[in-house]
């Protein structure tokens, strides 16, 4: 009997001692592969937020899933020199851990970080471990997930056969497979791009009929879940189904809904490509100055540091505006593509060069040092030595200068980025705190007014002025409160606000408004500008109104050569010249433009109309 309770306490013993290790294998972060894979599309603060609860809970597999967020951070931002040092902690990690799941990440970050180098042999050696772990594990998400990648390497080796292989091989689980929401769109959309890619190589209908089905499957889940990059992502894809089947103007509202989306996803974001796809529209619909407008926008938001997409782009953009009959900018573009161009072979020729050179150069050394006296041989090593220590040196010295102006420039951001945030938190809480309590007085005084039986009318009179002076007072503060945010500064959103601002204030009255932009580049005004000019277009667009006697108002905004021009024209009565020096209003917009360093001028004719322009400098401030 005594035994018996030996053994069951031995056997309890040994259970209890595997249940730390089982435990320490799972983080109750409950984070899929997949969300993982949307979250990196978000800002660097939700990671590392998320991050920083993973390494409070203090668990090992908790810490080894806060080390993938940033591995996929640093992967998504191309800093792989920080990837790989973080990849290094992780295999560390799950060494000491000794878990399964921990097996398939080390291969498959191990993939993704070949991918983000090019290093296509060891992407297939770690793709083909991943895949086959994820196989034992049995966990299609995973599965489908290392696939994308197979499928990546496939597409890079210009493999078509084999890609579309696992292409299909992903489909079928993508559509037998229940996941989250997250994942399932993310796959769809991943799927539809393929598709897509197939059918501009086969040519084949069905294909089409195929990604628009999966369009459908889940475009209204993503935007009910406000997955933004993806429902970007099957916008701009639907644009492509349109082009194809030449269907350009619904291309075109594809593309910009596209646009929309793609500006509400946090972090960073290269919007090029969807300005190059607005371009090509343009193009094809013979609306060139259009076509030139986007194309200028896609050069000027590319990321430039992805060398061959850059390349990519600046050849389709010569080939656009050369098309628009923009033949300057077109030259301009293929120029920078050639310097790009032989930049990269040049460096590949010195290559080349460098190693003859050194196997010349050692052969010549070894036939003197068999002539050479060894004095001469310890001459030259002494010159060596001596250019070698000045050399490190002189290195030393400009890793400081170096490290010095990147500190400095990162505490500038730091400080901008403080302030944009300030701005905005100012904004916001100026506008619930006074906003909201002009609102409520105009709301009680309308309240007042219309239930209570008054009948002095001075105390009705007051009431109403009450009312006036709240209304006036509230758009006055958003205007204000627009002024204030971080994001007014740029020529888009102030002519985007007046805009609107001309819309609602003409839409209940008999004359048309009309809005023109011309804008080649969306830049940062200087401090105080978005302001002024908010100020004297109202006032020019509110005494049009007053006064002209119009059938229709043009704002127009074009941007150019650093000078920005705005201008408000009418058709109405005109001014005279007396009229004109004497105006107090105009003479306080000409003021409001002089103090932002601008010109205000105001051209105007009996019975043809008046014209209000600003112009501005940014490069004068």
């Amino acid at each position: 009997m005594s035994s018996t309770r030996l053994l069951l306490l031995l056997f309890f013993t040994l259970l209890a001692s595997f249940a730390p290790a089982q435990n320490s294998c799972n983080c109750d972060s409950n984070i899929s592969l997949g969300e993982r894979e949307v979250l990196k599309y978000s800002d660097s603060v939700e990671i590392f937020n998320t991050i920083e609860k993973l390494e409070i809970i203090n668990n090992a597999a908790c810490s080894f899933e806060a080390l993938n967020f940033k591995f996929h951070y640093y992967c998504s931002e191309k800093k792989v020199e920080r990837a790989y040092f973080v990849l290094e902690e992780q295999e560390k990690l799950s060494k000491k851990m000794s878990c399964k799941n921990q097996v398939f990440d080390i291969y498959f970050n191990k993939a993704l970080y070949y991918n983000s180098i090019s290093d296509f042999e060891k992407l297939s050696e770690f793709g083909f471990k991943a895949l086959k772990e994820a196989e034992k594990l049995k966990d299609v998400d995973k599965e489908i997930e290392v696939i994308k990648q197979i499928v990546h390497l496939f597409t890079r080796m210009k493999e078509k056969s084999k890609k579309w292989e696992y292409v299909q091989r992903a489909e079928k689980l993508i559509l037998n497979h229940k996941t989250s929401i997250n994942n399932k769109v993310s796959n769809y959309a991943w799927l539809v791009y393929e598709f897509e890619n197939e059918y501009t190589i086969k040519g084949r209908e069905t294909l089409i009929d195929s990604a628009l089905n999966f369009i459908k499957e889940v475009k209204s889940q993503a935007i009910d879940n406000k997955l933004y990059h993806e429902v970007a992502r099957l916008y701009r894809a639907s644009e492509a189904f349109s082009y194809h089947k030449g269907e350009l103007n619904e291309a075109l509202v594809y593309i910009d809904s596209a646009i929309f989306y793609a500006k509400k996803i946090k972090g960073y974001k290269n919007m090029s490509g969807f300005y190059l796809s607005k371009s090509w529209d343009h193009l094809d619909l013979k609306q060139y100055e259009n076509a030139s407008k986007w194309i200028d926008s896609a050069l000027f938001y590319d990321d430039k540091t992805d060398i061959a997409g850059h390349m990519m782009l600046l050849s389709q953009a010569a080939e656009i505006y050369e098309s628009s009959g923009t033949s300057n900018k077109a030259l301009s573009s293929l120029k920078i593509y050639t310097q790009l161009k032989d930049s990269i072979m040049s460096k590949q020729r010195s290559k080349i060069v460098n190693e003859l050179e050194t196997k010349y150069q050692t052969e010549i050394k070894d036939a003197q040092i068999k002539r050479l006296s060894i004095w001469l041989i310890l001459t030259s090593l002494g010159i060596v030595s001596l250019l070698f220590i000045t050399t490190l040196i002189r290195l030393r010295q400009s890793r400081k200068q170096n490290d010095a102006l990147r500190l400095a420039f990162d505490k500038q951001i730091k400080l901008e980025k403080e302030l944009s945030d300030v701005r905005d938190e100012i904004a916001q809480d100026f506008h619930d705190d006074l906003g909201n309590k002009l609102a409520r007085i105009s709301l009680l005084s309308n309240l007042i007014s219309g239930e209570v039986s008054i009948d002095d009318p001075k105390v009705k009179s007051k009431i109403r002025q009450i009312t006036e002076d709240a209304n006036g007072l509230y758009k006055g503060t958003r205007d204000f409160v627009f002024s204030l945010k971080s994001n007014s500064d740029y020529i888009e959103e102030i002519a985007t606000y007046l805009s609107d601002f001309g819309e609602d204030f003409f839409e209940k009255t008999k004359v048309k408004f009309v809005v023109k932009k011309a804008i080649s580049t969306n830049d940062k005004l200087p401090h105080y500008w978005n302001k002024q000019l908010v100020f004297i277009f109202k006032e020019a667009l509110t005494n049009t109104l007053k006064h002209s006697k119009c059938d229709q108002v043009t704002l127009s905004f074009i941007f150019k050569n650093n000078t920005l021009t705005v201008s408000c024209i009418d058709n109405g009565l005109g001014i005279s010249n007396l009229d004109i020096d004497s105006s107090n209003g105009l003479s306080n917009m000409k003021n409001r433009a002089k103090k932002i360093g601008g010109l205000l001028r105001v051209d105007s004719e009996l019975g043809i109309g008046t014209t209000i322009t600003f112009i501005g400098n940014i490069n004068e401030i």
